[in-house]
């Protein structure tokens, strides 16, 4: 009897073993491309594709850089290119010539904008905004990045300050304050 249950949690183990291996080997075939190198060291990237599915460039170069990457499943692009030591911007403006798509940056403690999403659209999906939205849009962005910068600086003070004291209480007030603005811009932005 212990003899059958070592065999039946053996042959569960190999079973085991085969299907994963299988698995991983099929998730791996999809994505690996023998014609596609991509390297990212000190927020460089080095790219070159030889007729390359623009799917799997931009995957590798989200396994890469940790940029968040989202493209429709229907596109179908094929990228022959070669770069050396370019910022990842340039490269992703680069390969997504020709299509629909929107690049967004995060602030870095200093103050450079970093790439840190990547939105591909196809001609019928893509967001239809105005110039003068996009321009509203950007003078709410640039008063958020005020009254974040007012709060940080208020939060030194404070940080310095007795948390009962009258002046404390008028900073948090005022943080407060400041936050439920963010908010309200932001909403807006949506």
């Amino acid at each position: 009897m212990k003899l059958n249950k070592c065999r039946h949690r053996l042959l569960q183990l190999i079973i085991s073993v085969v299907v994963f291996t299988c698995v991983t080997s099929l998730s791996y075939a999809q994505t690996f491309d023998p014609n596609l190198h991509i390297d990212y060291q000190n927020r460089l990237l080095t790219l070159s594709a030889q007729q390359s599915d623009l799917k799997n460039i931009l995957l590798e170069i989200s396994n890469k850089t940790g940029i968040y990457v989202r493209f429709p499943s229907s596109i179908k692009k094929q990228i022959t290119t070669k770069m050396s030591h370019v910022s990842l911007r340039k490269a992703l403006v680069k390969i997504l010539k020709g299509t629909n798509y929107a690049i967004i940056y995060s602030g870095s403690g200093k103050n450079r904008a970093v790439v840190s999403k990547v939105f591909v659209y196809t001609k019928s999906n893509r967001p239809m905004i105005s110039d003068r939205s996009i321009s509203q849009d950007n003078r709410l962005a640039a008063r958020i990045r005020t009254y974040e910068k007012r709060i940080d600086l208020m939060n030194k003070k404070l940080s310095h300050l007795d948390k009962n004291s009258r002046i404390a209480k008028r900073y948090v007030k005022q943080i407060r304050s400041y936050e439920n603005i963010i908010e309200k811009l932001k909403k807006r932005i949506r």
